[in-house]
């Protein structure tokens, strides 16, 4: 008895024309192969494209570099810590800390503020926060636009996943980052985010597993540049470089974009992931609420700002509130401190964002240089 033949694994390479008017090139390479062509990624002038097998793709493509650059579709993760996690303690405590145990989360004029929000004095600033609403656009899971707590603050999304177009969150670390970042629970005695004045554009990029592909993220780069974005977050990471990446990256920068990422979470002493190593990008680690950095935390010379990124509850699915961990939580405390900046001082471009939040920073004892970067940047340092 003959064993069937598995069917073919299908192939997904990004594309780049070196001249954009030869894209007709492109398309009869594809049929000759038995390949075809998925979406457009205008900001890199490339095209994702799907092949019977990666014999095809490398067929299509051979001895025509002066043409074609070719890249696979990688793939991203989410830094976040999706089981427990328990941090080894440190060898040599300092003698004036007590162990950790639960804290309740602080309130202020009744609405609950998570203790990075205190560490980062946000609730000290909110009553000099301006009418003016800053945008921000979050590329994650999509964002859980019926809770309490974001629905006023979301004003559009979109889902660039295949045969998507709802951008509803389906696994909540998108959720998560969005309520750090613009929570507006003083109406309904809920959660506060750092600025619950910000307009959130949501790209869902990720799907319901927490996988995200780069040309999905591309895509969402563009819809956001159409949208006038001032602040993207980003809380996911891949170890692997890319031209194309590097090229979108490059692109929005260029309209005047500030861009924050998560560093990784493989550990201290551990590279930078990107794209927060990207130098276009501010790369954000994780600290804990004793001011360590978290154990898990990717750290390097290209870490710009620490902040904190271990227990940080937030907004969750269906109305809900959790407790995460992971530098993914970290990043949009600082993607919230720029939104605070912004929204009292005006658009900026972005390297004069972070001139101010490094003149704002303070440096932390315990931590070296490559695991804080400029420090801890603390909002009523800045706003006064």
């Amino acid at each position: 008895m003959t064993k069937e033949k598995a069917p073919p694994t299908m192939v997904r390479k990004i594309v780049s024309l070196k001249n954009p008017g030869e894209v007709h090139l492109l398309k009869q390479s594809l049929e000759q192969v038995g390949a075809r062509l998925i979406k457009e990624l205008p900001i890199v002038n490339a095209y994702l494209c799907e092949f019977p097998s990666e014999e095809k793709a490398l067929l299509t493509f051979r001895n025509r570099e002066e043409l074609f650059e070719v890249e696979d579709d990688i793939e991203f993760k989410l830094c976040w810590l999706f089981a427990p996690f328990f941090p080894l303690p440190p060898l040599f405590p300092p003698p004036f800390q007590a162990p950790a145990k639960p804290q309740p989360q602080p309130v202020y004029g009744g609405v609950r503020v998570g203790w990075g929000l205190k560490r980062i004095g946000a609730p000290e600033v909110w009553d000099k926060l301006q009418k003016r609403r800053v945008r921000v656009g979050i590329i994650d899971t999509g964002i859980d636009y019926k809770h309490q707590d974001l629905r006023e603050n979301i004003k559009d999304g979109i889902c660039t996943l295949d045969g998507q177009r709802d951008f509803m969150d389906d696994y909540g670390h998108g959720t998560h980052i969005a309520g750090i970042i613009g929570s507006a629970g003083n109406r309904y005695r809920g959660m506060m985010g750092i600025n619950p004045y910000v307009d959130i554009y949501a790209v869902k990029a990720f799907n319901k597993e927490g996988k995200g592909k780069l040309s999905d993220i591309i895509e969402g780069l563009e819809w956001l540049a159409r949208r006038q974005v001032e602040l993207i977050n980003m809380s996911f990471s891949t170890s692997e470089n890319s031209r194309a990446f590097a090229s979108a990256i490059s692109f929005m920068e260029a309209q005047g974009i500030t861009m924050v990422a998560a560093s990784g979470n493989d550990g201290v002493g551990r590279s930078v992931k990107f794209p927060a190593r990207f130098p276009q990008v501010i790369a954000v680690s994780a600290t804990d609420r004793y001011d360590r950095v978290a154990a898990f935390s990717s750290t390097g010379p290209e870490v710009d700002f620490c902040a904190p990124g271990t227990d940080i509850p937030s907004a969750w699915l269906n109305n809900s509130y959790e407790e995460k961990s992971g530098t993914s939580f970290a990043a949009p405390h600082i993607t919230g401190i720029a939104a605070d900046i912004q929204n009292v001082y005006g658009p900026m471009p972005p390297s004069r964002l972070r001139e101010i939040m490094a003149s704002g920073a303070v440096r932390l004892a315990q931590l070296s240089d490559e695991q804080q970067g400029a420090g801890m940047v603390e909002l009523p340092r800045i706003i006064k």
